[in-house]
């Protein structure tokens, strides 16, 4: 059997001989027996060179692309825009005050006194809470039309306002302006001018130095009565 030896190989395999620290490194530099330059040829210089252009320019057109997507995006949204990455809500709140008094709710005049300072917050304390709905993509409500359709363990005094033409609930708690959000706000389709509809809900006698827990339920024909659409909070009312 034959065998057949690469010489070219077994050179470049041959340990090169010692010549000290500054022949070392200028034979590193450019080496004339190997036509090498900082330890590469020229065939590897140019593979080295096509490799890194290949995968820079991948990379920088990913970059690009992920750059383009974010600043198109943001160009889009009304300033202002803020940024807090604390973890205490109190603090988030108190320092952005200033900000939440520019802002404008979806027609304020309707709340009655919930749409203005001080809220219900003065004497005689009536204080108001205003609930917001959350955006829920391509969703549109069905409404009750009829008796019949409510629920049994829906409160009854909603099931008094669905009845009535009246849509205004007044007793220990008001609706303003009525106790239901109005099927018009109705589907979010990702619209940058949308408006999420709000009610206030207006606390007529709230004993003081005692914590009230308000339940909050979605009521509708498409919405599951086991699932949990529920909003908690608390009030509790003290001196002022």
């Amino acid at each position: 059997m034959d065998i057949l030896h690469d010489e070219e190989y077994y050179r470049s395999r041959i340990p090169e001989p010692d010549l000290g620290p500054v022949q070392n490194f200028m034979r590193f530099v450019w080496n004339p027996d190997r036509k090498t330059v900082l330890g590469r040829t020229a065939q590897e210089w140019v593979l080295l060179v096509f490799f890194y252009t290949c995968f820079f320019s991948v990379l920088g057109s990913l970059f690009a692309l992920q750059m383009w997507i974010s600043i198109d995006y943001v160009s889009k949204l009304d300033r202002p825009y803020f940024l807090y990455s604390g973890l205490i809500p109190r603090s988030y709140f108190r320092s952005k005050i200033p900000l939440f008094r520019q802002l404008e709710i979806s027609s304020p005049e309707s709340l009655g006194v919930c749409g203005k300072p001080p809220y219900g917050y003065t004497y005689p304390t009536q204080p108001c809470v205003l609930i917001k709905f959350n955006k829920r993509f391509d969703w549109v409500p069905v409404h009750y039309n009829k008796s019949s359709q409510l629920p049994e363990n829906m409160p009854h005094t909603l099931q008094e306002s669905v009845r009535s033409s009246n849509k205004e609930h007044v007793g220990e708690i008001e609706y303003l302006p009525n106790p239901g959000f109005p099927v018009h706000y109705f589907p979010f389709a990702g619209q940058t001018d949308y408006l999420a509809p709000m009610v206030a809900l207006r606390f007529k006698n709230v004993t003081p130095f005692r914590l009230l827990t308000v339940e909050c339920s979605l009521w509708a024909l498409n919405i599951n009565e086991n699932a949990r659409n529920a909003l908690d909070f608390q009030i509790i009312l003290g001196e002022s």
